[in-house]
């Protein structure tokens, strides 16, 4: 009996490793403005209309961007993290939901109504 438990004890050992860096992620993004953006959106769009990439490692969730967008996200639910970010007198809320069908990504003012969104399918 005493065998059998040690033997559980390594399988499990084993499989928690493998359990853990199941849940990181790299997921890439490429945003694109809202139609009925403002013009003061719109020139904001050359730090959003490229690639961002979602990070998750060791259970933290971050967007990182060649704009200089890098916000670290917290979890508001399963799947679906959030940030703000500051840039310049545009104060920015990120979401990515990543349990969705295709994954979503969007940032969003709140002061201006600007917005952009991305699908990864």
């Amino acid at each position: 009996m005493m065998k059998m438990i040690k033997i559980a004890a390594l399988v499990l050992a084993g499989v928690a490793p493998v359990a853990a860096s199941a849940q990181d992620a790299d997921v890439k993004f490429w945003l694109k403005a809202d139609p009925k953006n403002i013009q003061g959106c719109i020139s904001a769009d050359p730090s959003f209309t490229r690639e961002h990439t979602f990070l998750m490692v060791n259970g933290q969730a971050e967007i990182k961007s060649a704009g200089g967008i890098n916000v670290k996200l917290k979890q508001r639910a399963n799947g679906i993290y959030t940030g703000d970010f500051d840039l310049g007198r545009m104060n920015l809320n990120i979401v990515a939901n990543i349990a969705s069908q295709p994954k979503m990504l969007t940032v969003t003012t709140q002061n201006l109504g600007c917005k952009w969104a991305a699908v990864r399918e």
